[in-house]
């Protein structure tokens, strides 16, 4: 057996030297990837955190709670605030019936007194709800019809400088806790949207119940709220307004008592009004109007043939 060769002093150092670096190297990547792993958990802790704070801090739109509940007086004070004017007050107009499909005048003809109107003719049909607001103006006719179901509509000047993103909000929340769970051929929930028209008092926003017509020059939910807790469903005088039982646990003002609106106070005509005919149109808005009407309807139908 061959003897074995024999290292130098320099050559062991060398060796030596080699080994240290190669562990210092072993050592590095190891603390490189406990680094990398510390750091990924630390992202997803903090990733974790924020989200649990955003959702404890987030208003829940599923949620009501007493933040938005304030004293009559508060809601008072905030409606002056708001440059709020009652314009009418539980006085509807003194018809309500119904129009046929093929002869429903412009609603410029029936509606001349207050618009957008708070109540009067309307078409058979109601607006369809969509619960987070709508991104265009709907037809004041059908929408009338809502009203009449104790529906509240806020409408929003559509030229104008309101926000009706947060109008839109405030009413998703209402409509998500109670306001709005109801049989959609009823219409009756919280709607709001933009108006096409000229706003009568010039105001950009228009809080609407059946007989009840409030416009304020800014939008403010206590103010709104307020409108809703007077007038919504069978808190207001809606003569359909059976259709809309008030959500008791879901919004009231703290200090004041509003109840629902008795028999006595405002007659319930659960009843379907009579469907006006062509002749007794005319009689009410005008030869003029009603064929107007007639024809664009006829064009329409012509042009989807």
């Amino acid at each position: 057996m061959a003897e074995r060769e024999r290292l130098t002093n320099k050559e062991r150092r060398a060796a030596s030297r080699d080994e240290r670096k190669r562990k210092e190297a072993e050592a590095a990547q190891k603390a490189k990837k406990a680094q990398l792993r510390n750091g990924a958990i630390t992202v997803v802790v903090v990733a974790l955190v924020g989200l649990l704070a955003f959702q404890a801090f987030r208003p829940d739109p599923r949620n009501l709670d007493e933040a938005i509940l304030v004293s009559a007086e508060a809601a008072e004070e905030a409606q002056a605030a708001a440059g709020c004017e009652v314009i009418v007050e539980r006085e509807p107009l003194p018809d309500r019936f119904h129009f046929e499909a093929a002869a429903a005048p412009e609603a410029d003809a029936i509606y001349t007194d207050v618009r957008p109107t708070h109540s009067g003719p309307h078409n058979v049909q109601v607006t369809p709800v969509a619960p987070d607001g709508y991104s265009r103006p709907i037809d004041e006719r059908s929408s009338t019809h809502n009203l009449e179901h104790g529906a509240i509509i806020v409408w929003h000047a559509e030229d104008g400088d309101v926000d009706g993103g947060q109008i839109d909000d405030w009413a998703a929340t209402l409509n998500a806790n109670g306001f709005g769970n109801r049989s959609e051929l009823s219409g009756a929930a919280v709607l709001s949207a933009p108006y096409g028209g000229e706003i009568t008092s010039g105001k950009p926003v228009a809080f609407r119940a059946w007989g009840t017509a409030m416009d304020c020059d800014t939008f403010d939910e206590d103010v709104a709220n307020a409108f809703v807790a007077r007038n919504f469903g069978t808190r207001g005088i809606g003569p359909e307004r059976t259709f809309a039982p008030y959500p008791e646990e879901a919004l009231d003002f703290s200090d004041a008592e509003v109840d629902d609106t008795t028999e006595e106070e405002a007659p319930i005509e659960g009843d379907e009004p009579d469907t006006a005919s062509k002749d007794e149109l005319e009689d009410e808005v005008g030869e003029e109007s009603v064929e107007d009407a007639t024809d664009e309807l006829e064009s329409e139908d012509d042009t989807d043939s």
